[in-house]
């Protein structure tokens, strides 16, 4: 029987990747460069150990950039953008329907437990999941199972008993290496990644209704 939701929270909840893709686009953009998408997917649903934006842009121009200035510069240009989003199609309703029907909730996401917590709050959807876990929490974070391992282990449920949404093919791959069942939605950057060894994937999650959803993975909701 399901008896938890557990969410990623950037590309999933709220679309920061597309933000903070585009701005650090702009930052390129001063230095007459451009940032190829197939370079920041690298480590889209990862450590960004995996890409460093500022170092390729350095290997870019041929020589040392002030790093710190071109982060900055960034963060501000994203920040402004990613303060005005609001929740991705389909989540408030999904939130609200899972906490009706008694399903519990939590986040599981490689961003650091400031971030999430802080754009949970301003969205105003922070007071329904039960727990949050974050990059900071784990060694390792997702593909490797760490972090969905953690959320199974604060919930006290088994992979059985709960379903995760994801849109990275690093994500699904941690959730399912945690033996729970991954719903992809893809979104406009993970869009364009490999998501088909997802167990499900909707275009939004306008798409799901809980009924329906457990039809296609054969459970119940636990009373």
């Amino acid at each position: 029987m399901i008896k938890a939701f557990i969410f990623d929270f950037d590309g999933v909840i709220v679309d920061t990747e597309t933000p903070e893709f585009n701005a650090w686009r702009e930052v390129y953009g001063k230095f007459h460069q451009v940032l190829p998408l197939s370079e920041w997917q690298k480590a889209l649903g990862t450590s960004r150990d995996d890409f460093d934006p500022a170092v390729y842009l350095e290997k870019l121009v041929g020589h040392s950039i002030d790093r710190k200035k071109a982060e900055h510069d960034q963060r501000v240009i994203s920040l402004s953008q990613i303060s005005r989003l609001k929740p991705l199609p389909g989540v408030e309703n999904l939130i609200v329907s899972a906490c009706q029907k008694r399903i519990r909730l939590a986040i599981a996401s490689n961003s650091s437990s400031d971030w999430v917590w802080c754009n949970l709050a301003r969205l105003d959807l922070a007071r329904y999941f039960e727990t949050i876990c974050t990059g900071d929490e784990v060694h390792t974070v997702k593909p490797d199972p760490a972090l969905y391992l953690l959320a199974l282990k604060e919930l006290g449920i088994t992979a059985e008993e709960a379903i995760v949404f994801e849109d990275s093919p690093f994500g699904i791959t941690a959730a399912q290496n945690a033996g729970i069942f991954c719903v992809a939605i893809p979104n406009r950057i993970s869009g364009q990644l490999d998501i088909d060894h997802a167990d499900l994937v909707v275009n939004s999650l306008e798409e799901i209704t809980i009924e329906g959803l457990l039809e296609k993975t054969s459970q119940t909701i636990e009373r």
